[in-house]
């Protein structure tokens, strides 16, 4: 019902929408504006967010809310993204939204060495809106449905946020008794490579001491001059008995 009475808005002018019509005070608002609404409702409808009135989605897996951009509605409703910031501007004016808009400034920079600055705006339908539509009521059913779903969402983000923590945890856990394990290991084979080393180079200034020079055996030479004074001694009676 809301998108039949917003696509055909310039028809209905006057009797939906009609704070839309008196934005200038005593001037009536120009039909482009009406337009401009009619053209754009369908993408409008199609990114807002029941739960909160907002253009944007929750994305579950990376539990992060993100905003549509203008640029993309009016692109998708065949329109350009001036004409459409001045609707919005038009649907500020009258109650109908409610705009934040935050300028957030990028590191890239232009020819003149300039930082570039991204504008990104908040869009939120309000109640009034809904209300000077006709649809007050179904609005109010579709966003109770719409909230219970969305903590359906968010418990579910919570156990997906909690099981990624965990999981974190134990990752961390595994890394640090693997650090552990590994100085463990390293101090072991240090300590084995030190004593090998004592035992192969001996300890200086020991009580031993240096060893003193091997002198030569002389117990062979001795022996061998006993063996000729004995060999003499017998030759010498020998030739003494021998008859004259």
């Amino acid at each position: 019902m809301a998108f039949s009475r917003l696509s055909q808005i310039g028809e209905l002018r006057g009797q939906y929408l009609r704070d839309l019509d008196t934005i200038h005070g005593g001037r009536r608002t120009r039909s482009e504006k009406f337009d401009a609404l009619a053209k754009a409702s369908e993408q409008m409808l199609l990114r807002l967010d029941l739960a909160t009135g907002v253009l944007g989605w929750l994305d579950i897996e990376r539990g992060q809310y993100f905003l549509n951009t203008q640029c993309g509605v009016a692109e998708d409703s065949d329109m350009s993204p001036a004409s459409l910031n001045r609707l919005m501007h038009s649907l500020d004016l009258a109650g109908y939204v409610y705009r934040r808009i935050e300028k957030v400034q990028l590191e890239e920079k232009d020819e003149a060495g300039l930082n570039l600055v991204r504008t990104r705006v908040l869009v939120r339908f309000t109640e009034k809106f809904f209300a000077d539509l006709g649809v007050r009521y179904l609005w109010f059913r579709a966003k109770k449905a719409a909230i219970k779903k969305r903590e359906k969402e968010l418990r579910e983000i919570s156990g997906l946020r909690a099981a990624r923590q965990e999981k974190a945890s134990l990752e961390e856990l595994r890394r640090q008794q693997s650090r552990r394990n590994w100085e463990k290991s390293e101090a072991r084979k240090a300590a084995q490579t030190h004593s090998q080393s004592e035992i192969m180079t001996p300890a200086s200034g020991s009580s031993g001491g240096t060893k003193p020079p091997l002198k030569p055996d002389k117990s062979s030479g001795d022996v061998d001059q006993s063996v000729a004074r004995l060999l003499r001694s017998i030759q010498v009676k020998k030739d003494s008995t021998l008859p004259k």
